[in-house]
């Protein structure tokens, strides 16, 4: 497919792994830039390995994290491989690497190692918890972010354990801010013609999804309990069980919740001075909620939402991942990109989240097998078949 995206010929060095890193270069990616993905040479990005996959073809959630990019196999540890990693680095735009802090310092692939001799580079670091602190050195991954980043402490239902979210909102969202983080810094190198360092903690991204919550904690002192399904502020706003399954009622506004009560035939519900307000509806949350609950349980999904549609009240069914995937609407958006693996064959991804009308992004290079693209990349630089050998008899890459 024909690259228009933004920033074609940008190119990125990623020594990112897992996924928060490799989120970011997708998205770099889709949008036009050339990616070469640095990895050890048969072993590759652990993330290959879920589920059993064969770590040369790469597991599904490889290939959700990593697409338009090419895998280079070189051993950064190795003398040779981390000489011509820095090659690579000093010949680019973009490098970014989630290592813990100190990493690429000690392996001389450090920002300060790089920028005297390319000056223009924008060199991301994603770390856990940042460059300096107490717990600075820790690992860290999605699932210990979203504990110590309060997100679990305030999922699930009140008197309940801490849950989960069921995607990885800690990696998503720190690789969607690493990936705004390096776009503005191009803009900046654009008009200045300077590179920068971009240094992003996972903490601080999942703690900003936490924004309105974490203000009035920071105001107030106000101690949340567990959502559950809903809203602290709001009532109702929530998933309710219908006799067949789960919707959603969204009242984001008292109009929509007068609207909802006249709809099931229940305008002596604002009537009572505990639910006429939002603020009172909150105060008698279970009390309120406990009713709707009632009624609700009486008939289908489909019967409160099309009734809620009808009465423009905010409303739709909890999907499943069958349900999901079956909306006409992802058809009628084009979320879903159908291609070809050279390998597996046909597969389906999601497509590229945002249109642009100028410069649309593109799904262009299948998820790469492991180092699939190492020769090519080192001709690239300039290397001999004979110096390509030499190098891979050494171990420095694959």
């Amino acid at each position: 497919m024909e690259n228009r995206g933004p920033l074609n010929g940008i190119r990125v060095i990623d020594f990112s792994h897992q996924a928060a890193g490799p989120w970011c270069t997708t998205l770099l990616g889709d949008m036009g830039a050339e990616v070469w993905k640095i990895e050890k040479p048969d072993r590759g990005d652990s993330i290959r390995y879920a589920r059993g996959a064969d770590p040369r073809i790469g597991s599904f959630n490889f290939w959700g994290l990593n697409r338009n990019k090419k895998s280079v196999g070189v051993d950064i540890k190795h003398p040779d491989g981390a000489a011509l990693a820095k090659e690579m680095a000093l010949g680019a735009d973009v490098v970014v690497e989630n290592f813990r802090p100190g990493v690429m310092d000690r392996l001389g692939l450090g920002y300060d190692h790089l920028r005297a001799d390319n000056p223009r580079l924008v060199y991301a670091s994603i770390t856990a918890f940042g460059k300096t602190g107490p717990i600075a050195q820790n690992p860290g991954m999605d699932l210990i972010l979203q504990a110590t980043g309060g997100m679990m402490g305030l999922t699930g239902f009140p008197g309940g354990p801490p849950v989960k979210s069921a995607g990885p909102i800690a990696d998503i969202s720190t690789g969607i801010y690493a990936a705004y983080a390096v776009a503005l810094a191009l803009f900046h190198r654009e008009r200045t013609g300077v590179g920068q360092r971009v240094d992003l903690a996972m903490l601080d991204a999942i703690i900003s999804l936490l924004a309105d919550i974490s203000t009035s904690y920071l105001n107030t002192g106000h101690e949340y309990e567990k959502f559950g399904n809903g809203h602290p502020d709001l009532v109702p706003y929530q998933a309710f069980q219908a006799n067949d399954g789960y919707f959603i009622v969204a009242c984001l506004t008292n109009a929509f919740c007068k609207r909802l009560c006249q709809a099931l035939g229940r305008e002596d519900l604002l009537a009572n001075p505990k639910f006429t307000t939002n603020n009172d509806r909150c105060e008698h949350r279970e009390e309120f909620v406990t009713i709707l609950q009632k009624i609700f349980l009486t008939n289908t999904c489909d019967h409160w939402i099309d009734l809620c549609t009808k009465a423009d009240v905010p409303s739709c069914r909890v999907n499943r991942l069958k349900d999901l995937f079956e909306m006409d609407q992802l058809q009628a958006i084009g979320s879903v990109a159908s291609w070809q693996h050279p390998k597996i064959g046909p597969f389906r991804t999601m497509n590229v989240l945002f249109h642009m009308s100028e410069t649309p992004g593109s799904l262009r290079i299948p998820p790469p097998g492991l180092a699939e693209h190492t020769d090519e990349v080192l001709r690239q630089l300039g290397k001999s078949d004979a110096e390509i050998s030499a190098l891979k008899a050494a171990g420095a890459c694959g």
